[in-house]
């Protein structure tokens, strides 16, 4: 899916974010000692959106860095996101993240990969695993599919459908090690540990 997309629904993206900050939240509360995060000091997102998942972790006291390509999806967030602890990048994983090897302690990228098709993918992980210096977190479908979703991501043509086929072992094909940890009915954390860190 290109940036056109992403540009024209930002908007729309915007109506959502407190909803998203909620759910966010919610998940992050359930499941935020189970992958260490008290020991998590930088946290990157790749793919933020209007910057929900930014604006929830820069208000636990993370400092957080939120990387979008779409520019209008980076100034909802701009525009949402008022803490102090969140900075605000555009910046495409694919043609390469402007930091050097292990800035973040943890890097989450949320509902971006299953846009992507297999190669794009591998090369997605690939490049949140040189940013990490503990842990990637992609947050993302799982298996279990629902109408809505369904014709949701068949109208946005990404690769869905082969993403949900196999989310994990793609993912052992680039990160030494995966837990997927279910988060929703519909979606997981696939948390990816890097070899110098085998624990977040």
């Amino acid at each position: 899916m290109g940036n056109d997309l992403f540009n024209s629904i930002a908007g729309v993206y915007g109506w959502f974010h407190r909803y998203q900050m909620k759910r966010f939240s919610s998940i992050l509360d359930q499941h935020a000692e189970r992958v260490g995060l008290s020991s998590i000091r930088t946290i990157c997102d790749v793919g933020c959106g209007t910057g929900a998942l930014c604006a929830v972790l820069a208000d636990r006291g993370f400092a957080v860095t939120g990387v979008d390509p779409a520019e209008k999806m980076l100034a909802v967030a701009k525009r949402k996101s008022v803490s102090p602890n969140v900075e605000f990048l555009q910046g495409d994983a694919l043609e390469g993240l402007p930091f050097a090897d292990d800035s973040f302690d943890l890097v989450f990228t949320s509902y971006v990969a299953h846009g992507m098709d297999s190669a794009k993918r591998k090369r997605l992980y690939a490049e949140l695993m040189r940013v990490a210096s503990r842990a990637v977190i992609v947050h993302d479908y799982n298996e279990e599919r629902g109408v809505l979703t369904t014709f949701i991501e068949w109208l946005e043509k990404g690769d869905y459908f082969g993403f949900i086929k196999r989310p994990k072992a793609e993912m052992e094909e680039v990160f030494p090690s995966i837990e997927a940890i279910q988060v929703g009915k519909r979606s997981c954390w696939y948390v990816c540990r890097c070899p110098q860190h085998p624990q977040p």
